[in-house]
């Protein structure tokens, strides 16, 4: 692998028309990897360079692996690093001192003669692979993919960024995009998403220059730049090109998990990094996905002590199973079912075993055909749950289908939420709500959840976080949407900073890399705000430039702080701005929470007035913390007030309209309001 560009001429074909995604999508990480591994490599087959290993004579040192790890450039000790903490006696590990040494320089000494059979052997394990995967997201992909998303750029600027950063570094990168804000506007900031490219590969040009191995600029010039100048800012499908020479093509979306390597039809593995799901988690670390993401030290774990309990596995439309292997950690399956289904509602069982020893379960010679596959636990092995470090489905899969999250046709789903969550108590605590919010929540089994801040009392610390918030809503936190309240906001005092929330949170609190930030669901468009911070220019500039550019008929906002409220906090000016802004962009539904009671209004301006056309608020501060009772004043159009009860918002959308519901955590409706067209 090279990291200096290769001469390429790209012709590209844009006639399918597919509503915009992110590059994280899987379906478009695998087009980026692809078109990458062409530029570098000659060949669509990126996942056969793991074991590669030269020196290229970059002053790099070493350059390695599927995103050309560099000894001389602190990444490849970094990866080293990684994967030696998750299997210490590998064959690099030996070599550990050698990179330190060399970090910073293209030497090698240390690490002849035999450091570069030591990595092709160490390739040759999923272990490896996984751990290569794992630093090319969080080093590389996931920066740029999310200052990207932050800036307002569609996939392909999420390339442009991508490419860049792997090439020059985060420093390099960051001087880049200084150089094209000096020349254009990000659509963030109200710029031409065009023009802002354009000047972003100027400026990226320019930096490629200034070294010798990277002065062929044909990867930017020859591609990127068709790419945009063709106006495929999705960079769908299908696409032709051609470097060297060689013609080279992706002609249909391709399916991550098997290599492009597998023949038509033959058995391969289609589970690896599919979208999975579970009846429950035992915490916010021991999630469905850990079960199907090649990783043999990470795992799923069920709640502990019931039965059944079930872990379903998306293969994609048209997959035929024809073996599984399931890797049990000490929580097995004494009982257990293998079932398919190709609508996830009606199963077929495939195998069955009854008497589990745990260990490793192989099940050959299957014939089963449907989309979703499921391990259906019916008695424990032992006194805990369900926990398995790897679900191995193999087989074929026949196409690709969208996202199971994704919405059906007519547009509905359903999100629930709350506010002012998690007190400093246990599940065994009398009195204790959150944990019951929490398992009301997830037994409505929504599309995703929301908060409306104020997820953790008092002070949100993260050992606060840790030790309440993560063992009730944190079972959920990768399918939860947050926003901060102001008892995130004393974490850190004395900067009034949310340092905890973001912690604890990760990306999730900060996708676009604020602590605000929107995204888009069915025909909906979901704004997540910091009332905390309405007071700062850049978020309501932010504000200003996502709303204008918002392309879905249907808007909803949330944040913590009320414009009104009957509670005892009463209505909060601070959001007032923030209000006139939504109003302005034909905003359906505003959620807040901050004062501890269940509220519903009837649509108003955000001066007050009852207008049909004005904004539906629903205040959601029932989620676990102590309740504040009645208030003294009701504000004028207040349809509906619950003082005294917790439970969970359930809102039903559909493409044209949408419905609030509060629900008790005893599962009981305890007011429903009125179906509202979008504006």
């Amino acid at each position: 692998m090279a990291l200096a560009a290769i001469p390429a001429v790209v012709v590209l074909n844009t006639g399918q028309a597919a509503e915009a995604s992110g590059l994280d999508d899987p379906v478009k990480k695998e087009i980026a990897m692809q078109i990458v591994s062409t530029a570098e490599n000659s060949s669509l087959q990126w996942r056969e360079q793991f074991d590669y290993i030269e020196d290229i004579g970059d002053g790099r040192g070493y350059t390695a692996g599927i995103i050309g790890f560099c000894s001389g450039t602190h990444d490849m000790l970094e990866l080293v690093e990684y994967y030696t903490g998750k299997v210490p006696g590998n064959p690099l590990a030996k070599y550990l001192p050698a990179l330190r040494a060399v970090d910073g320089s293209d030497s090698h000494e240390g690490l002849d003669p035999g450091f570069t059979t030591a990595w092709e052997q160490a390739a040759a394990t999923p272990e490896f692979q996984a751990a290569q995967e794992h630093e090319r997201d969080r080093v590389y992909f996931g920066p740029s993919v999310v200052q990207a998303k932050s800036d307002g750029l569609r996939v392909l600027g999420q390339f442009a960024y991508y490419d860049a950063i792997v090439m020059h570094g985060q420093s390099g990168f960051e001087s880049i995009r200084a150089e094209a804000r000096n020349d254009a506007r990000t659509p963030a900031e109200g710029g031409n998403e065009t023009q802002y490219l354009d000047a972003f590969l100027d400026a990226r040009v320019v930096e490629m220059k200034k070294e010798a191995a990277h002065e062929d600029t044909s990867r930017v010039d020859t591609a990127q730049r068709v790419f945009l100048r063709n106006g495929n800012l999705d960079l769908n499908t299908p696409l032709a090109w051609a470097v060297y020479g060689e013609d080279f093509r992706i002609d249909t979306d391709p399916k991550p998990g098997p290599g492009p390597t597998d023949p038509p039809g033959a058995e391969a593995l289609i589970s690896r990094g599919r979208p999975a799901t579970a009846s429950s988690s035992e915490d916010s670390a021991l999630t469905p996905g850990k079960a199907v993401d090649g990783v043999a030290t990470t795992r799923w774990a069920s709640a502990e002590g019931a039965d059944p309990q079930w872990l379903r596995i998306d293969l994609g439309e048209g997959a035929s199973v024809s073996r599984v292997e399931l890797k049990w950690e000490a929580a097995y399956a004494k009982q257990y079912r293998l079932e398919i289904s190709a609508n996830g509602t009606d199963w077929t069982r495939l195998a069955a075993e009854t008497a589990g020893n745990g260990g490793t379960d192989t099940w050959t010679g299957l014939s089963g055909k449907g989309r979703y596959l499921r391990v259906y636990g019916t008695a424990r092995g032992t006194a805990w749950g369900y926990s398995l470090w790897e679900a191995e489905v193999y087989g074929s899969v026949g196409g690709t289908t969208p996202d199971p999250t994704d919405p059906p046709a007519n547009g509905a789903f359903t999100v629930v939420g709350a506010g002012d969550i998690a007190d400093q108590c246990n599940q065994s605590d009398p009195g204790c709500q959150h944990f019951k919010t929490a398992a009301r929540a997830m037994a409505i089994n929504p599309a995703f959840y929301i908060t409306m801040g104020d997820n953790q009392y008092d002070d949100a610390h993260i050992e606060d976080f840790r030790n309440y918030y993560d063992k009730s809503w944190g079972q959920f936190k990768d399918k939860t949407h947050p926003v901060p309240g102001n008892h995130e906001a004393y974490d850190d005092w004395d900067n009034q900073d949310e340092v905890a929330y973001r912690q604890y949170f990760g990306d999730r609190a900060t996708p676009q890399g604020k602590m605000w930030y929107s995204y888009d669901y069915g025909n909906w468009h979901f704004v997540a705000l910091n009332s905390n911070r309405f007071d700062e220019r850049e978020q309501l500039d932010w504000l200003k430039a996502d709303l204008a550019k918002n392309s879905k008929k249907c808007v909803a906002a949330y944040f913590h702080h009320p414009l009104f409220s009957s509670g005892s906090h009463g209505n909060d000016p601070v959001s007032k701005p923030i209000w006139s802004m939504l109003q302005a962009a034909g905003t359906e539904l505003v959620l807040s929470g901050h004062d501890h009671h269940y509220e519903r209004f009837a649509p108003q301006r955000p001066d007050g007035q009852a207008d049909p056309n004005g904004i539906v608020e629903v205040l959601g501060g029932m989620g676990g913390k102590d309740l504040y009772g009645q208030g003294d004043t009701v504000q004028k159009n207040s349809q509906k007030r619950i003082w005294d009860k917790f439970g969970v918002m359930q809102l039903d959308f559909t493409d044209t309209s949408f419905t609030s519901k509060f629900v008790g955590t005893d599962g009981t409706v305890l007011d429903t309001g009125p179906t509202y067209s979008c504006h």
